[in-house]
């Protein structure tokens, strides 16, 4: 593939006068004989024919330039050691495209999408690591290790990182090797912090009114495991595209009505209480039940369980 030279300086000889001659007001207002027969006129013209030439040279990037940038890019000398024109410059082509794909790979942390990527592809496709992690959430400007999601802390990042099913579990220990990983690729007034996410615990109770011929037994389990795929933390099926709950989203109860309305064999449903993990009620400060529980930005919810009452439909003989 040939890559098209950029156009260093586009101006032509016309702009050049043109330009030159503009400036003549501002610069020098007693000359006010433009004609072609000034003699500064001819001056103007004849500079402009020798810079249009040069920009011409400017534009013409020979091979031995190019291999002068390598030698500049790659920190050795690079010489053009082929005979033929032809197969010097399908040489540096081949090597300009490679380079420029280089430059494009991350290598050095500067963005949240840079450590989101480097934790999720680099440091995963690691041979050197056991962990592996399956969810990141970058959060700027935050200090989770002695802070809150809310509390600005400029100058710190924090990585919430969840690990793949396997890992689950007594992982905290192994976080030590993804910020050695990151330590190196950070910029040096960056402090980062990788911490583990905070889980809300809630549990769902609600009424359930069946169609006809659909029993409790039929009914309760399916309601059951669709509730605990709405809200996985990892694997969440035909939710969240499967990467599961998402970090920081609120918990809507209408949602949850039509998560269990839209269930075969459910005519419609009664009564959803979210419950905290003492099973309470989440409350306003005027006591009323929530139709919205927040979550902070690296929350998580942890569904403890779910209770469904099925009763029979009083429209159905």
């Amino acid at each position: 593939m040939t890559l098209p030279l950029p156009n260093l300086d586009n101006r032509s000889y016309a702009d050049l006068v043109e330009e030159a001659i503009s400036q003549i007001p501002v610069e020098y207002p007693e000359w006010t004989d433009h004609n072609p027969t000034d003699t500064g006129i001819i001056l103007i013209e004849l500079l402009a024919w020798l810079t249009e030439m040069t920009l011409y040279q400017v534009n013409q990037v020979s091979d031995e330039n190019y291999a002068s940038f390598f030698s500049l890019l790659e920190g050795q000398k690079n010489e053009l050691l082929l005979d033929s024109a032809e197969e010097r410059h399908k040489s540096l082509q081949s090597r300009i495209k490679e380079t420029l794909l280089n430059l494009r790979v991350r290598y050095r942390a500067v963005t949240i999408e840079d450590y989101e990527q480097l934790v999720l592809e680099d440091f995963n496709e690691s041979p050197d690591f056991t962990l592996k992690i399956a969810r990141v959430k970058g959060l700027a400007q935050r200090d989770l290790e002695e802070g809150d999601a809310d509390s600005f802390a400029p100058g710190h990042i924090s990585l919430v990182v969840v690990p793949e099913n396997d890992q689950l579990y007594n992982y905290y220990d192994k976080l030590s090797d993804l910020c050695k990983f990151l330590e190196p690729k950070k910029l040096l007034t960056t402090s980062l912090h990788i911490v583990e996410p905070e889980y809300v615990s809630i549990s769902i109770e609600a009424t359930l009114i069946p169609k006809n011929d659909v029993t409790k037994e039929d009914l309760t389990p399916k309601a059951e495991a669709e509730v605990e795929l709405f809200f996985a933390p990892l694997n969440s099926g035909k939710y969240w595209e499967g990467k599961g709950w998402p970090f920081g989203r609120s918990i809507y109860v209408s949602e949850i009505y039509k998560l269990l309305d839209d269930l075969e064999g459910v005519d419609y449903v009664e009564d959803i209480f979210i419950k905290d993990e003492d099973g309470n009620d989440f409350e306003s400060q005027n006591g009323e039940p929530l139709s919205e529980v927040y979550l902070a930005d690296n929350q998580l919810v942890n569904l403890k369980g779910s209770e469904f009452t099925v009763e029979d439909n009083p429209f159905v003989d």
